[in-house]
């Protein structure tokens, strides 16, 4: 299909056009920074009011904080256990923003929605070098309003900012292997490898192979091998060892067996083996990408065929290696999940965007109605989102309670939603979609219009996934001498929430290869606390003997489903304070112990 065919040549470079739709005309720097206030709008505006989902958020956003009470910036703790699951860099960043920000769910995500704008504006950057500013105004604008990537912008987990320090390592490499002049192709090359080397402090060794994947690829595929001494190896090994390697020594110093751990359990063992129980099918991240690409997925097939015909081009070779082998390598990994693909958006984005440019720079046709598509689905989406809350009557019972409850906040973006789709049906009408400053105005308004509808209603389902209203809830039952107990789950923002100053005490089952804290690291290895904090993990028996004999105040938050379970093991009938969703809470003092 012609009218994605992504080729698109630097704008000085291309042919004269006649009509008011050339390709010559180039936008003006306003649309630039139109593109960049938006995005910052869309990143930041609300971000504090989702409560913290569970589990990751939760975990993720507490390890930061316990960072600063601790004031150990080199070991993660999660209730004062060290928890070496993941490295430590963006943990980091989240401390860090406290300290500026104060504790708070909007600074926990800042370091994401920096790093999401980061993203942004490298893939602008990318793609105006490669195929000129309207593919590069295209490519952001596909890339925020791409709804996986938007979603990750937002949340308090670590691979939006492992994506953009990979972006920057691959974006360096290609710029650099084109720059003119020796100094600035120096620095881009440089500029990979401190780059892979802050992304393996992120994630690990995915950090630094995948983008290695993608240029070995590229390498070999372009015969490119010249390129190697440009490449300032061996000043860029060692800029990368030095990034790299001095946190994972420390800690393993500090740590014996962490590197063994982490190598092998947390990254060749969750690539090749089940254990982790998050295996899917080879087609897993396929059906992932065509839902967190979506609406343009809709472009993406023809996009990357008449790419694949182009792909001699030193440009359209590299987009292809960089989407299509991380979408192979998690394909083959045993582990999956939604959010290990986020890599690949960037350079998608930048070959949709291209695509769209150039059908739009040609002024001899004018371009299908497909285009229009995307805007569409934002306003359609907005609208019936509206509508739904207007009407929830035939929604089933537990929706039509989210629906109700954000009624109030709804009634202006409806109004707006309406407005928006009077004024593109006309538009068509009178053929303003052949504008390509109209699809691209229409597009944001009408992906801007669905956020807001939406987000009240992510508000509203964030509480029943965090435990900020049990933390509020439980607050004035909690003395400052009572000790915390958790038994047969772990609701993991509860410490946050309820600001913890010392551990909350875990009952567990005691045998390794169950998590413990949602941690295999903690279950398997069982590290000692931080010190001066004694204690915190207990089996059963060890809490039933200390039930009977502890003079001290016990407050247990016990999952519903083990509260007979509990009773058992005590020996009585526990004394119910409090009951909030599944959560129950038993007080010890003033128990018939028997």
């Amino acid at each position: 299909m012609k009218y994605l065919d992504p080729t698109i040549m630097p704008i000085h470079e291309q042919p004269l056009a006649e009509g008011p739709r050339s390709a010559t005309t180039e936008p003006g720097a306003y649309w630039v920074i139109t593109l960049f206030v938006f995005c910052i709008w869309i990143l930041f505006v609300n971000l504090g009011v989702v409560a913290l989902f569970e589990p990751d958020e939760g975990r993720n956003a507490e390890i930061a904080r316990e960072i600063l009470l601790l004031k150990d910036w080199v070991t993660p703790h999660y209730d004062f256990i060290p928890r070496l699951d993941k490295p430590m860099l963006f943990f980091n960043l989240i401390a860090f923003s406290y300290k500026l920000f104060g504790v708070s769910e909007w600074s926990a995500r800042l370091p994401s929605a920096l790093a999401a704008l980061g993203c942004i504006g490298l893939i602008y950057y990318f793609s105006r070098a490669l195929f000129g500013r309207w593919a590069a105004l295209w490519s952001g604008l596909v890339l925020i309003t791409s709804p996986e990537f938007f979603a990750l912008s937002r949340v308090v987990i670590l691979e939006m900012t492992l994506t953009l320090f990979m972006t920057i390592a691959l974006c360096g490499f290609f710029l650099g292997q084109r720059a003119v002049g020796r100094r600035k192709k120096r620095a881009l090359f440089l500029l990979m490898y401190p780059a892979m080397g802050v992304a393996t402090l992120v994630k690990g060794p995915v950090g630094f192979l995948l983008p290695a994947m993608v240029i070995f690829a590229y390498l070999l595929l372009s015969r490119s091998w010249r390129l190697i001494r440009e490449m300032e190896l061996p000043l860029g090994v060692p800029l990368f060892l030095l990034t790299a390697a001095p946190w994972y020594v420390l800690t393993e110093l500090r740590n014996p067996g962490y590197l063994n751990y982490f190598l092998w359990d947390e990254n060749v063992s969750r690539f090749a083996t089940t254990r982790f129980h998050r295996s899917g099918a080879w087609y897993y991240f396929i059906g992932v990408l065509a839902a967190g690409f979506f609406p343009w997925t809709i472009l993406l097939p023809n996009a990357i065929a008449d790419l694949w015909k182009r792909r001699a081009e030193e440009k359209r070779l590299f987009l292809i290696l960089w989407a299509a082998l991380p979408l192979l390598f998690f394909s083959l990994s045993s582990s999956k999940l939604p959010h290990y693909i986020l890599f690949v958006y960037p350079p998608v984005a930048a070959i949709v965007g291209a695509a769209i440019a150039n059908v739009l720079g040609q002024s001899s046709a004018k371009p299908p109605l497909v285009l229009s598509f995307s805007s569409g689905v934002f306003v359609l989406l907005a609208l019936i989102t509206t509508l739904v809350t207007l009407w929830p009557a035939f929604l089933p019972h537990p929706i039509r309670s989210y629906v109700y409850d954000t009624f109030p906040q709804i009634i202006f973006p409806f109004v707006g939603s309406a407005i928006l789709t009077f004024l593109g049906v006309l538009a068509v009408k009178r053929g303003l979609w052949t504008r390509r400053i109209f699809l691209y105005a229409a597009t944001g308004v009408g992906f801007a219009s669905f956020i807001l509808v939406a987000t009240p209603i992510v508000t509203k389902i964030s509480l029943d996934r965090s435990s900020k209203q049990l933390a509020e809830k439980v607050s004035s039952f909690i003395g400052a001498d009572d000790q915390l107990i958790l038994y047969g789950g772990y609701p993991s923002s509860l410490p946050f929430y309820l600001n913890i100053q010392r551990p909350m005490w875990v009952v567990w089952s005691g045998r390794k290869g169950k998590q413990v804290l949602g941690s295999d690291y903690v279950a398997a290895r069982q590290p000692e606390p931080a010190a001066g904090y004694g204690q915190i993990l207990f089996t059963g028996e060890e809490f039933a003997e200390l039930w009977k004999t502890s003079k001290n105040r016990f407050l247990i938050f016990v999952d519903g489903g083990a509260l007979n379970r509990f009773g058992t093991l005590i020996g009585t009938q526990p004394r119910i304070l409090f009951e909030f969703g599944d959560t129950v809470l038993i007080e010890s003092k003033g128990t018939d112990r028997n």
